[in-house]
């Protein structure tokens, strides 16, 4: 026995699970939580109104041409997804936070699904760039 304890001595894994006790103790969030929050919460904001100015300054300037709006509008539901989940992550993270809930505060599918949208615009964006030029 050179690393550990000996097999077949010992509580097993799922013994060991069984015979632990819940924590009973209560759990201090810091202020710092929920400016964290807030921060993740206003970049996602900032992020969205960046997208929709972008597409409101590309639909006022492409005058009477219809393609050319349709090049800024492509962009504004996009925007309008990434501020519907900004409000949604901060207010369910917002509750996890008030019922001092252990988590999962992390959100893996939210991001990617923007990202794949914003890159479907962008694409939609260059062939109606592409299909004006022809």
């Amino acid at each position: 026995m050179i690393f550990g304890r000996r097999r077949g001595r010992g509580i097993s894994g799922k013994q060991r699970t069984q015979l632990m006790k819940e924590r009973q103790a209560a759990i201090k969030v810091e202020p710092k939580v929920f400016f964290a929050n807030e921060r993740t919460f206003l970049a996602w904001l900032h992020t969205s109104m960046l997208l929709a100015g972008a597409s409101i300054a590309i639909t006022s300037f492409s005058g009477d041409n219809l393609l050319d709006q349709l090049y800024g509008i492509v962009l504004l539901p996009v925007a309008i997804a990434f501020l519907c989940y900004a409000m949604y992550q901060y207010g369910s993270r917002s509750k996890l936070i008030r019922t001092t809930s252990p988590g999962p505060y992390e959100d893996i599918i939210g991001p990617s699904v923007l990202a794949v949208i914003l890159i479907c615009s962008i694409i939609a964006q260059f062939s109606i760039k592409l299909y004006s030029m022809f």
